[in-house]
């Protein structure tokens, strides 16, 4: 693993969460099933947790 700076971890924390909420929104739009929003709520606390944590230079 390559050790990183808290804000390079975050920014990388958020860039997952933003992918996650396009999935999820791509499930959303093309599928009628419960689970397509869990993606969608998965992204939204990984970004979450990312933006939070480069806010105050911790790591969640």
């Amino acid at each position: 693993m390559i050790s990183m700076d808290v804000k390079t971890s975050n920014i990388i924390t958020m860039i997952a969460g933003v992918i996650f909420i396009g999935l999820g929104i791509n499930n959303i739009l093309h599928s009628s099933q419960w689970w397509r929003y869990v993606t969608f709520i998965i992204g939204i606390i990984i970004f979450a947790m990312g933006a939070y944590g480069y806010k105050t230079g911790r790591r969640f």
